[in-house]
Order: structure tokens, then sequence, then C-alpha cells
């Protein structure tokens, strides 16, 4: 009986037995080897910080995810900073008031103020030309004088084009405050600021 033994490149291992039993017989007996794994080798390997490639994996998935968050939140916390301070004094007889960036649209956190100054004995007339604001979450405040509650003429949102304003003094104030989320096209008016008071007194 001889046997030879061969080996390929995928790690099997052939035996070729041939012999003589109880007449002429060849045979071929195939042995198979195996690398395998221990239970206690992967506990190991999990112990030592994952299996294979799934802890880095998701160490690089946890890290986008804040990566996102951290964006996202400077984006609200830059376009807040941005829009949410303008102020204008405005005494010229008469002018235009436009919210920032009408018509395509006002930033999210506005908070803009415009003072109309008119001479001694006049009034202020303020007519709207256009008007878009998102419905109960952005308001336009009109001051019959300063930003006082007890001088609020009256408070406006919608899509609605408000009536005409006249003011009882000569000083009004338009306060414009919008939220984090919608927008609209904002809004514009026209003011004359040097209308006597004679004009609007009742003719008894």
């Amino acid at each position: 009986m001889t046997a030879s033994t061969n080996r390929d490149g995928t790690g099997h291992v052939t035996e070729h037995v041939t012999g003589h039993v109880t007449g002429h017989v060849t045979g071929h007996v195939r042995r198979t080897e195996c690398r395998c794994m221990s239970r206690h080798t992967v506990t190991e390997s999990r112990k030592s910080g994952g299996i294979g490639i799934f802890a880095p994996m998701k160490k690089g998935l946890v890290w986008h995810y804040w990566s996102r968050v951290l964006f996202v939140y400077m984006g609200l916390l830059v376009a807040s900073v941005n829009g949410q301070n303008c102020s204008y004094v405005l005494q010229s007889p008469n002018g235009t008031i436009e919210s920032p960036g009408y018509p395509y649209g006002y930033p999210n956190y506005a908070n803009c103020t415009w003072v109309i100054l008119a001479a001694e004995h006049t009034r202020i007339q303020l007519v709207f030309q256009g008007f878009a604001l998102e419905e109960d979450f952005d308001l336009l405040s009109v001051y019959d004088g300063p930003t006082s509650p007890g001088n609020l003429r009256t408070r406006l949102t919608g899509f609605q084009l408000p009536s005409p304003i006249v003011s009882t003094g000569p000083r009004l104030t338009l306060w414009l405050l919008s939220d984090y989320a919608v927008s609209g096209q904002g809004f514009k008016a026209v003011y004359e600021g040097s209308v006597p008071e004679s004009r609007f007194m009742k003719v008894p």
C-alpha cells in the first residue's frame, strides 16, 4: 500500500491511498482541513472593541450624526443673529417702508422696528401696498407713539391688506417679529408724515 499527499491553494489536503485488499482495489480517501474560531476567541474579540470592521463603522456613523446636528444648530444660530436686529428712524416728510427681503421673504427670527417721526402738530398716515405674514406666528405691531402696551394701535398678521392707519400724534412705530420657521413675502407701506392735525378734525 502506498500513500501520497497533495495540498492545494484552498487549504485542502488530499491523500491518495493505493493498496490490495482481498484483491486488487484502488481507492481514494479525501481528508479536508478547516480553520475554526472557538467561542473563547469570539468572546475575546468582542471584549477588545468589536468584531471586525463594525467597531470603526459604528464610531464613524456616530460622528457623522453629531456633526450634522452641530451643522444645523450653527446654521440656525447664524440665521437668528443675522435676521434678528434691524432698526430704522425715519424723519423724512414721506417715504416707503419695506420688510427685509421684500417681496422675496423676510428672514426667520426677524426683530425689526421702524420709528416715523414727524413735525409737531402733525400726524402720520400709513398706507399698505403689500402684506403677507405667516398667520398667527409672524406679527407686525403698530404703536401710536413709543412701543408701550398702552400705545398699541393694532397687531397685523396674515395675508389681507390692512386698512390705512393715521396716528394721533407726530410719532408712529412699527415692530416686526417673526418665528423660526415659515415666512411670507413681507410688507410694503408708504407714509406721509407732514399731515396737519386740522386735516383730520371733524367739522361740527
